[in-house]
C-alpha cells in the first residue's frame, strides 16, 4: 500500500471524477490531482470538524450529509449551492444517501425517506420502514435499501413506496453494490449475499465473510472486493460463486472509504493521514 496524498488528517469521505479526487478533511473540502496527489483547491465548508460526514458526486455537484443537514456544492470550485435541514435531532438524522439525475434520496433515522428535487429544491417524504436504512442504491426506476433490522427493500422512486422486501437476516445491511442485474449485500452479522435484482431472490450466501463489520468496495475484473476496517483486511471473492480467493492484511482502523478505478484501490481510514492507494494488478 502506497501513500497517495498526505493531508495531515483522516479523510471522512471522498469521490473520484476524471483526474480529480474531492475529499472532506475536517472543516474543509479539498480537491486533489489524482495522478500526483497534489492539492489543487481547498475551501472551508463547515463550522466544526467531523468524521461522520458522507459525500457523493453526481452531475457536477457534491452532495454531503452532516448529521441532519444536506449540503450541496458545485464540484469544480466548491461554491456552496445551499443547505437544507432534513431532521431535527438524533432521532431524525440522515443515515444514507444516493442520487440520480433529478433527485437526491436521503434515508432518515427510524425509517423515513426524503426525495430532494435537484432543480426545484422541493422535498417529498414517506415513511418506508419501521427501521433505519443505512444503505441506498439507485437502479433504474427503483431504489434498493438495506435496513437495520436485516431487510432488503425494493422501493418505487416516484411513489416512495415499498414494492417488495426480502428478509436477509436480523441485523443491519450497511452496504450494497450493484453489478448489472446482480446486487451484492453485506450484513452486520458477517454474511455476504449475491442477489438477483429481477427475481429479488438470494442466489448465493456466505457466512463469516469477515469477523467484524465490512463493506463492499466494488468489482475488480471477475472479483468482488470487500473491506473490513475493524479487521484490517481486504478480501477478494469470485463474484459468481462467492468463493474466497485471497485476503490482504492492511493496517486500518474503525471506518473509512474505498473506491476501485482501473487497477487501483483508493482507501481512507481513521489511521491514514490522507488517502492511500493499492495497485491490484499483481495481487
Amino acid at each position: 500500500m502506497g501513500h497517495m496524498a498526505d493531508l495531515g488528517g483522516a479523510v471522512a469521505d471522498f469521490a473520484i471524477a476524471g483526474q480529480y479526487i474531492d475529499c472532506i478533511l475536517g472543516r474543509e473540502l479539498i480537491k486533489l490531482d489524482k495522478h500526483t496527489g497534489g492539492v489543487l483547491l481547498r475551501r472551508s465548508a463547515f463550522e466544526k470538524d467531523g468524521l461522520s460526514r458522507k459525500l457523493i458526486a453526481d452531475g457536477g455537484q457534491l452532495f454531503i450529509y452532516d448529521f441532519c443537514t444536506l449540503h450541496i456544492f458545485r464540484q469544480d470550485d466548491f461554491e456552496p449551492l445551499g443547505s437544507w435541514r432534513l431532521g431535527d435531532d438524533l432521532t431524525s438524522d440522515i443515515c444514507g444517501m444516493t442520487a440520480d439525475d433529478n433527485t437526491v434520496y436521503c434515508s432518515i433515522r427510524n425509517g423515513r425517506l426524503t426525495a430532494f428535487d435537484r432543480k426545484s429544491s422541493q422535498m417529498r417524504e414517506s415513511w418506508i420502514s419501521g427501521s433505519s436504512m443505512w444503505s441506498l442504491e439507485v437502479n433504474g426506476d427503483v431504489l434498493l435499501c438495506g435496513t437495520v433490522d436485516g431487510r432488503l427493500l425494493l422501493i418505487d422512486k416516484d411513489a416512495l413506496s415499498v414494492k417488495r422486501e426480502l428478509q436477509l437476516g436480523r441485523k443491519n445491511i450497511p452496504s450494497l453494490f450493484i453489478d448489472g442485474g446482480i446486487l451484492y449485500a453485506a450484513g452486520q452479522d458477517g454474511r455476504l449475499f449475491k442477489i438477483s435484482i429481477d427475481g429479488f431472490a438470494v442466489l448465493a450466501e456466505i457466512r463469516n465473510a469477515h469477523r467484524k463489520m465490512f463493506r463492499l468496495a466494488g468489482i475488480y475484473g471477475d472479483k468482488l472486493v470487500t473491506v473490513s476496517h475493524p479487521c484490517s483486511e481486504i478480501a477478494f471473492w469470485d463474484k459468481d460463486t462467492l468463493e474466497k480467493l485471497w485476503v490482504l492484511q492492511v493496517p486500518l482502523k474503525l471506518s473509512g472509504r474505498t473506491y476501485i478505478e482501473g487497477d487501483d484501490l483508493y482507501i481512507s481510514s481513521r489511521n491514514i493521514l490522507g488517502i492511500d492507494i493499492i495497485n491490484l494488478k499483481h495481487k
